[in-house]
């Protein structure tokens, strides 16, 4: 995804560790990129890039 797309507070379905898995950005990191929470683990993770992030998730499953 784009850095200009993404937004705060909004679920993401994102790659980590090989896995996509849905997180949520907490906020943006001071190291440039975003904190967010791993909704599988409960664990914080940083995004570095957007490139990380697939999709938004919303209420409706996604189809490519």
């Amino acid at each position: 995804m784009k850095n200009r797309d993404i937004q705060v507070g909004k679920v993401y379905a994102a790659k980590i560790s090989g896995v996509v898995v849905p997180v949520r950005l907490a906020g943006e990191s001071r190291h440039g990129g975003w904190d967010a929470i791993n909704l599988r683990t409960g664990r914080m993770v940083r995004i570095k890039s957007g490139r990380k992030l697939r999709y938004e998730v919303t209420d409706r499953p996604h189809h490519n």
